[in-house]
């Protein structure tokens, strides 16, 4: 199979940098998306459907439904035969009943060699606010099948909606990170012999992340935390009064929506900008 390279939208260079800041392709979660990928396929009868995203030189499996035993997070190389490829250039999806014989399609190597296994494909381009063609929302069956047009609508409605979490998750790491940013200033001006690891555990216990006695330590002797009757490390009156003057109160914290695993992931991440 060639290896060259499929073409690029005119737009690659931007598109690529909005695509590394939804933060999704070295942390792929399919959580949120996967339910899309399976309404997908409900929807059009299709056996297959998947969403990716696409960096500048990789296409990225961010949740899928059906198909290969490929796992979020999968990649493979944007070559020329790598059909889903070319829905990033246009607006408008791909639509093809029977790929073995389309004009241009009819000439892929799996069906040359008699290898191929899908025959129907549809293809979205999932865009965000900016124009941007992120990914694609992919539907292939091993029978020719075609989309009609009720089918089409409700499946760029369903891309629409992928495009407005991804750009509402981008925003909310945002905002989330210039919170981070201005809290750690009212930290510090609390007490200048607090480090970043001090910041970073307290961070972590307003979150409800489990932190044991020796990581907050420096912090249970500053007074700002203390054991409960289980020995677990929670806020103490001064360490309320220090979150009250951060802004970064329950409510708010809520706001945000981060806790547990997920809190602790969006934590590393604000700190790699920080360090």
């Amino acid at each position: 199979m060639s290896t060259k390279l499929a073409p690029r939208p005119a737009n690659e260079d931007q598109r690529v940098k909005a695509v590394i800041k939804t933060g999704l392709i070295d942390a792929p979660d399919n959580t949120a998306f996967q339910v899309y990928c399976e309404l997908a396929k409900d929807i059009t009868g299709f056996e297959y459907a998947s969403f990716s995203l696409f960096d500048a030189d990789m296409q990225c499996k961010i949740a899928k439904v059906g198909g290969d035993d490929d796992k979020p997070g999968s990649k493979g190389l944007r070559h020329e035969n790598n059909i889903c490829s070319y829905v990033l250039l246009d607006t408008e999806p791909l639509l093809m009943k029977d790929m073995s014989k389309d004009p241009v399609w009819k000439s892929h190597p799996e069906f040359l060699n008699g290898t191929a296994e899908w025959y129907g494909y549809a293809g979205f381009p999932v865009t965000n606010k900016d124009n941007f063609a992120l990914g694609t929302l992919c539907m292939m069956n091993r029978t020719p099948k075609a989309l009609n047009e009720n089918q089409i609508s409700l499946i760029k409605k369903i891309t629409s909606n992928i495009a407005l979490l991804i750009d509402s998750q981008v925003a909310q790491k945002e905002v989330t990170s210039q919170k981070i940013l201005e809290a750690l200033i009212s930290f510090q001006k609390y007490d200048e012999s607090l480090n970043i690891n001090d910041f970073k555990m307290f961070i972590s216990i307003i979150s409800d992340v489990a932190v044991d006695q020796e990581q907050a330590n420096n912090l249970i002797q500053k007074s700002l935390c203390k054991l409960d009757s289980k020995g677990n490390v929670t806020m103490s009156s001064n360490g309320l009064e220090l979150q009250s003057l951060m802004k970064l109160e329950v409510k708010e914290m809520k706001k945000i929506k981060i806790a547990g695993e997920a809190a602790q992931s969006l934590i590393d991440e604000m700190f790699s900008t920080i360090n």
